[in-house]
């Protein structure tokens, strides 16, 4: 059966939609099989897998009719877009195909058109991941990391379908094919490109009007030929475009004929303004742009690849902004127009992401294949598209090209590829700067044309990772070109209810499942809300080292929403917030941020923080500064009139760090540039003496008027002697200066400590013996091919810090370590002392029968193990601890000394004072707890 066909209406400017309801024959056939099989019904423009065809790769046909009222004049068929591969017949005649999936591209049926019912089939082809066409497309983020995700399909799978609209245009002989405005205000230009459909000569007058200006030429085309024509229209003081002011401008074009009648009228809506490259810093407006982006990929429960409804998308750029992000990353995929256009009227800057990006086929990179034109061909395409949003201020050729195979980065097929892809982006687009291919590290000297320079730093929230960013942003110094971070972030969940019928994506099985086994204390709502105060602390303060950088030009936080099984958006899948999250990011974000570079958030009661103050103001001058550092609303910071009665303002960097090694808690800063982030000073504060968490808060003024404010959460611990002999093992090296450092001392008496790698096969063959004999011994952290070594069949499993879900770290509710909170997900607590392995095994069971903290990472390279935990071995019990705390603990780190003190306590303790019980409840739960001391912990 055929869709019902009806006349089609057609408005003042001669287009008709074909929207609706289309016939759909999934499968492999020729066009002439279709009138003997059944089709299905189906919604255009929509993706087939949003439609209920998930598992349906490969070839497929849409059908229509289109009744029409006369076949005469010229006529154009358009597709929005059309994913992947597309073949067009009209009347059962090819009329033309399409090989980009996110772009537009037009077909002439002038002369095809017959009165009455004409039929219009498309087959379009989604290549499915094994196939080796995927490879030769630019497909975007179609079929990336399929095998990292535990679903099929992945959430990366291939998406097939018409899924953007469909017209039919009447017109005359002569077209604009595109308006292309080139936006600077002082020297304004609009090109248009135009077309003669018919099949003899045309004249014709071509006028162009935007601000007041009237431009007209005249234009002679032979049959079928085309031309292009620039209306210079010079300097104007209309209203400029800017994200606070975001002024739209429209310019229109009019075709006539000699006749006297219109044979095309086409418009194009910009905005003034300039985007340009000075030295390592990007100019909008010619004023230094600073990025603050979140990267968004365009996936929806409903729609899966293809954008929501306007209201849904302000909605979504709104909630950006109130996060304080001035620019979005539109991820590796042409966007549906309408989110351009909402950007454009709420004044919120892009970077576009031009579709070329693993999987690829990298013996075909060159500047002259297949998968080259098609590349060029997508490249071109977007841009035109596009090229007329004022809220795009940045191209991105390609995106991580090359990762899956990093040999073909440093071939000559590639530098051949990146310059013909640079070629493209300079020949469409001269007005803005582009990215060759955005990259995970600076490597200026594989970037062969491109103006700009970016990195992708993913890490976590530990004082390795932060200080390992903190050297490469300083190290990225002088490079020539402006750097942005165009990827970091980490992960939070989302609420995950549970659902009668759930989606082929949905979270909610895989990780309560898989959290049901962590021995997690709490209830999942609970686990939920501690990872999002996780993520918002982690994202914040690795914002906070890209903020102190003025030479950088800014930070693309991956990401804004969550996509399905990759939870690291601050909203979820729905645009729901990840309130703790969204508050650290919008404090990130501040116009004016002042920040304290610490070693470690955790600190000995009553201890002292020395950390260095910096300020990162992307707003204008400030006068008459102070900055003040306090915990919460005690007295332990010295106020600025106490401590300062100096200007800093006309002094260097290195002047003011001598001026101010003293400890203060104030500072008067003075005068604050515009624009710049520096550092001003040194604070010092106390810490409070009662364990526990506490806010050290940061308030800058300009006079009496508080600006900006921002703090930390400090962890505070009591740090108390262990007056302890013990008999160390393995070695002593930096263990005994740690075991020294907390009062400790290696001797012939005491229990068994094992020092940190220094595990092998004699030492525990020792160990063995002495938890045989009903001693107890700690082993500290090992390796992961000491396993072999440990005294009971054990398994040690390494933790990578790379793109993926966070290795959460959680206690549980035993009371051993009295320095880490129960039944927590741990931030601060331990973020200096962070474990590189786990237990994951041990004697057979995944867990120790007195597991204390628990490393918990769901998806992709899922993992479950044991940092700190208690199994009984012979007569004796062991002991273990993953933590690194060695070379923290005897430099004086108080989460190191703090833990490793904690853990010779509970060495020693009396084994009468924890014993494992276990209770019925009412609803027949059984319930496992410990009895520590004259306590209970459920």
């Amino acid at each position: 059966m055929r869709t019902a066909s009806r006349p089609q209406l057609f408005d003042e400017h001669g287009f008709t939609s074909l929207d609706g309801t289309w016939d759909f024959y999934p499968g492999d056939v020729e066009l002439a099989e279709l009138d003997a099989l059944d089709p299905k019904a189906i919604w255009v423009p929509g993706l087939w897998e949003a439609q209920g065809y998930v598992e349906l790769d490969g070839p497929a046909w849409y059908r229509r009719t289109v009744e029409l009222d006369s076949d005469g004049g010229f006529w154009t068929l358009r597709f929005g877009a059309v994913m992947d591969l597309a073949e067009v017949y009209w009347n059962e005649e090819l009329v033309g195909v399409h090989e980009s999936p996110f772009t537009p591209f037009e077909l002439d049926l002038s002369g095809a058109v017959r009165p009455g019912e004409n039929m219009l089939a498309v087959r379009v082809v989604d290549p499915p991941l094994d196939d080796p066409d995927h490879l030769l497309l630019a497909h975007g983020k179609q079929g990336w990391a399929n095998h990292h995700f535990p679903s099929r399909p992945s959430l990366y799978m291939t998406y097939g379908g018409i899924w953007q609209s469909v017209t039919l245009q009447r017109h005359g002989a002569v077209v604009a094919t595109d308006v292309f405005v080139q936006p600077d205000p002082d020297d304004l230009r609009v090109t248009v490109e135009l077309a003669n459909r018919s099949d003899r000569d045309e004249r014709a007058r071509v006028g162009v009007r935007t601000l007041g200006f009237v431009w007209e030429t005249t234009v002679e085309l032979e049959p079928g030929d085309s031309t292009t024509v620039t209306a210079e229209l010079g300097a104007t003081a209309a209203s400029r475009w800017h994200p606070d002011h975001p002024v739209l401008q429209q310019a229109l074009v009019d075709v006539v004929l000699e006749d006297g009648s219109v044979s095309h009228t086409r418009g194009a809506r910009y905005g003034l303004r300039t985007v340009r490259i000075e030295g390592e810093h990007m100019l909008i407006n010619d004023v230094p742009y600073r990025m603050k982006s979140a990267l968004v990929q365009g996936f929806r429960p409903d729609t899966l690849y293809a954008e929501g409804t306007r209201a849904e998308i302000e909605e979504e750029v709104r909630a950006a902004k109130e996060m304080g992000f001035n620019t979005l990353r539109l991820h590796i995929k042409g966007f549906e127009p309408r989110y351009l256009d909402v950007c454009d009227e709420l004044g919120m800057l892009l970077q576009c992401d031009l579709p070329v990006a693993e999987p690829i086929a990298h013996d075909e990179l060159g500047d002259d294949t297949l998968l080259t034109r098609r590349s060029v061909a997508a490249v071109e395409e977007q841009i035109r598209r596009d090229r007329n949003h004022p809220s795009v201020v940045l191209w991105a050729a390609m995106n991580e090209l090359c990762l899956d195979r990093l040999e073909a980065r440093y071939t000559e097929g590639y530098e051949r590829f990146a310059e013909t892809l640079a070629d493209a982006v300079e020949r469409s687009d001269p007005t803005r700067p582009y990215i060759e291919n955005d990259w995970i590290e600076p490597e200026p000297e594989r970037v062969f044309r491109a103006p700009v320079l970016t990195a992708h730093w993913y890490g976590r929230l530990h004082a390795d990772y932060l200080e390992t960013i903190e050297r490469k942003s300083a190290e990225s110094r002088g490079l020539g070109k402006p750097l942005f971070v165009t990827e970091y972030g980490d992960w939070g969940l989302p609420e995950m209810p549970e659902l009668a019928d759930p989606p082929f994506w949905d979270s909610h099985g895989l990780y309560t499942a898989a959290l049901a086994n962590t021995r997690w204390p709490g209830t999942i709502g609970r686990f939920v809300i501690e990872t999002q105060r996780y993520q918002g602390l982690s994202d914040r303060l690795q914002t906070e080292v890209f903020r102190r950088h003025q030479h950088l030009g800014g930070y693309c936080l991956t990401e804004l929403t969550d996509v399905p099984l990759e939870l690291n958006g601050l909203l979820d899948l729905n645009r729901r917030p990840k309130p703790l999250a969204v508050a650290e990011v919008r404090r990130a974000n501040q116009t004016v941020l002042p920040m304290l570079r610490l070693e470690s958030l955790v600190v000995a009661a009553g201890g002292r923080v020395v950390a260095d103050v910096h300020v990162a103001n992307d707003g204008p001058e400030l006068d008459n500064v102070t900055i003040e550092a306090r915990f919460g609303d005690s007295a332990g910071a010295r106020t600025t009139q106490e401590l300062l009665g100096l200007d800093t303002s006309d002094f260097t960097l290195e002047e003011i760090e001598e001026r101010f090694r003293a400890s203060i808690a104030g500072i008067r800063v003075g005068r604050l540039t515009a624009r710049h982030a520096a550092r001003v000073g040194t604070v010092e504060v106390t810490a409070p003496s009662v364990p526990g968490s506490h806010d050290l808060v940061v308030i800058l003024r300009a006079g009496d008027r508080v600006v900006a404010e921002n703090r930390y959460p400090i962890h505070i611990v009591a740090i108390a002697p262990v007056e302890l002999e013990v008999r160390l093992l393995g070695g002593p090296g930096a263990t005994a200066d740690a075991l020294a450092a907390v009062g400790a001392s290696p001797g012939d008496r005491g229990p068994t400590v094992v020092s940190e790698a220094g595990l092998d096969e004699a030492t525990g063959d020792e160990v063995r013996r002495r938890l045989a004999a009903g001693e107890d011994v700690l082993v500290l952290a090992q390796p992961p091919e000491a396993s072999s070594s440990y005294p009971v069949q054990t398994v040690i499993t390494a933790v990578e810090t790379k793109w993926g879900s966070s290795v959460f770290h959680f206690t549980t509710d035993h009371g051993a370590l009295a320095s880490l909170p129960r039944r927590a997900v741990l931030t601060a607590e331990d973020s200096t002392v962070q474990a590189r392995s786990v237990v994951s095994s041990v004697d057979g069971s995944q867990f120790p029968e007195t597991p204390v903290v628990i490393a918990y990472k769901p998806v992709p390279w899922a993992l479950t193990g044991t940092i700190v935990g208690c199994q009984p071995s012979g007569r004796g019990r062991l002991f273990f601890c993953q933590y690194l705390l060695a070379d923290r603990a005897k430099l004086g780190d108080a989460a190191a000394q703090a833990v490793l003190g904690d853990l010779l306590r509970w060495l020693v303790l009396p084994r009468r004072a924890l014993t494992r019980e276990q209770v019925t409840r009412d609803d027949g739960r059984i319930v496992r707890f410990y009895r520590f001391g004259t306590g209970r912990t459920p």
